[in-house]
């Protein structure tokens, strides 16, 4: 799992200003627009940071804010463009540096996304959702090692950042760090045990640890979560062929290849490798 994550969206709360009430000023518009926002009203979202921005043009944060309301409606250019006039108004401004890298990110631009991402850790160096952001890239490109340290110093800037711990744990079991990857999958568990990649994960160093039983109840814990999740069932799978429960092994081949059929291949690879193993063994 790794999905980006976008700085929150910056308002100045008005507790004075009931909904019905007319805006007079830029904090109440962009008050409303958070609103309209949480709603899914875009466009009156963004009608509400134009009448911000008529107040006040050099409003980074009403920029920023809108920059991440064209964002969610797919104009990229759009967002990125006012991004860009956020950080003209206040290049300290670190929310919209991430949020820029966010926005070229999902355009391909990784050059640019890693710089942005750079440029806000520079500003801020403590900034979780940069360094998390970050870390993807580095982790996408090879640089395991560099990941785990950006993940690290995320984590220890946001302890219940759960995505976190995942990837660290995705980066650690790369690595070899079955241990490490153990801890960091347990701690995204209790962070948030409505989460199936975390147990799937876990459940995979319950197997290179040799702990088939245990494995199996984490495979079984992530299907729970997410009953369409493929990779859990044909996980749990190969561990049932392992402990010889064959016809419960191909229920859940079966419905591993019903939800995902892509899967075949990889899996027919990954059963025969089991068996192979298991004649091996005995």
């Amino acid at each position: 799992m790794s999905r980006i994550i976008s700085t929150v969206m910056l308002f100045v709360w008005i507790s004075c200003i009931a909904h019905a009430q007319a805006p007079d000023s830029a904090a109440s518009y962009m008050s409303r627009a958070k609103l309209h926002y949480a709603q899914g009203e875009f466009d009156k979202a963004i009608e509400d940071f134009d009448a911000a921005i008529a107040f006040n043009p050099r409003n980074a944060a009403a920029y920023c804010n809108r920059a991440l309301v064209w964002q969610a409606k797919g104009d990229l250019d759009r967002a990125i463009s006012d991004y860009d006039m956020a950080i003209e108004i206040d290049p300290l401004f670190s929310e919209s540096y991430n949020n820029r890298g966010n926005a070229r990110l999902a355009r391909g631009d990784v050059e640019g996304a890693l710089a942005d991402y750079t440029r806000a850790i520079l500003i801020r160096p403590r900034d979780a959702e940069a360094l998390y952001n970050r870390a993807n890239i580095r982790r996408d490109r090879g640089d395991l090692d560099g990941a785990i340290l950006d993940y690290t110093a995320s984590i220890k800037s946001n302890p219940r950042l759960v995505e976190a711990y995942n990837n660290r744990g995705n980066a650690r079991y790369a690595k070899g760090d079955i241990d490490g990857a153990f801890a960091d999958y347990s701690n995204a568990i209790r962070l948030n045990p409505r989460v199936a990649f975390n147990f799937n994960g876990r459940g995979n160093t319950r197997m290179s640890k040799g702990d088939v039983d245990g494995a199996i109840a984490d495979y079984s814990k992530a299907i729970g979560v997410d009953p369409q999740f493929a990779d859990a069932y044909a996980n749990r799978g190969l561990a049932l062929l392992i402990r010889g429960k064959t016809l419960e092994a191909e229920r859940d081949f079966e419905q591993s290849l019903r939800i995902d059929p892509t899967l075949g291949p990889s899996l027919k690879e990954r059963v025969m490798k089991a068996k192979v193993r298991d004649k091996t063994s005995h």
